[in-house]
């Protein structure tokens, strides 16, 4: 729960620098614009120049706010699960081609919690190796 908070924070300062969010300056008179701030918006951006501290969990954070809205979009019927059907009508092509092991609870439908705890699964897996 707390990498969540620090993430999100982390991505509120991140889309606060990339607006040109103001700082006072050392008087505290005129504004100056942040400096040397590092830029999220590009995703291709080479990850030599991504701030290490914050840079792997807010890509992740906003990779997983990126499958949410095309979780959401897939969702026709708007009962916040997929089926198979709507997965593989939306392009969903990992949903489908995983919808047995994404669906541990054998419902014949996933949660986009259902989805996280997969790809959670896999990473400690792919680590663990």
């Amino acid at each position: 729960m707390k990498l969540l908070q620090s993430a999100v924070l982390t991505a509120a300062a991140a889309v606060m620098l990339q607006a040109g969010a103001q700082t006072p300056g050392a008087d505290g008179a005129a504004p100056v614009l942040a400096r040397n701030a590092p830029s999220y918006a590009d995703p291709y951006q080479r990850p030599a120049l991504r701030d290490a501290a914050s840079g792997p969990i807010l890509l992740r954070y906003q990779s997983m706010q990126k499958l949410k809205k095309r979780f959401d979009a897939a969702d026709l019927d708007g009962n916040g699960v997929l089926s198979r059907d709507e997965a593989r009508a939306a392009g969903l092509g990992f949903i489908d081609k995983n919808f047995d092991h994404i669906d541990t609870a054998q419902r014949g439908s996933v949660s986009f919690d259902d989805l996280k705890t997969y790809l959670i699964q896999r990473r400690e897996e792919a680590r663990s190796r």
